[in-house]
């Protein structure tokens, strides 16, 4: 008995699905999102329109959380609310991976804001008006 194919995306949500025949197995019908380019097995595609729905709510929190705070906050936001879903457990990896997978969909990767390096500059001014006191104090002996 062969299994009905799915209708939407459980990844990203479109209804924009490829249906495609290999040529070795032509009972084995592949689907494939033409949004997020992944193939959508059995298994995933049995998810329910609340989980769906769900995770696409989360998706777009973790776009805008990387566009406003960084792309790390956003990849940590989407792992821990993805594994408070029931049946979805994500590695750190695969969160990493689809959050950038989802930026670079909507061709957002270059707009994510990129961590300050302020820390340095801040350390060594710190460290070179250290050194000039000694110096002062030492020479005024």
């Amino acid at each position: 008995m062969t299994s009905i194919p799915p209708t939407i995306c459980p990844y990203c949500g479109s209804k924009e699905l490829i249906r495609t025949v290999p040529e070795k197995d032509p009972f084995n019908v592949m689907v494939i999102c033409h949004n997020c380019q992944r193939v959508i097995s059995p298994d995933t595609a049995g998810r329910s329109g609340k989980t769906t729905s769900a995770v696409r709510a989360i998706a777009e929190k973790a776009i805008q959380i990387s566009l406003s705070s960084g792309k790390l906050h956003g990849i940590k936001y989407y792992h821990t609310e993805i594994n408070k879903l029931p049946d979805t457990k994500n590695s750190l990896q695969q969160s990493k991976d689809t959050v950038e997978a989802l930026l670079q969909a909507r061709g957002l990767a270059s707009a994510v804001k990129k961590p300050s390096r302020n820390g340095c500059v801040i350390a060594l001014i710190i460290i070179l008006l250290i050194i000039a006191s000694v110096i002062y104090f030492y020479s005024q002996r």
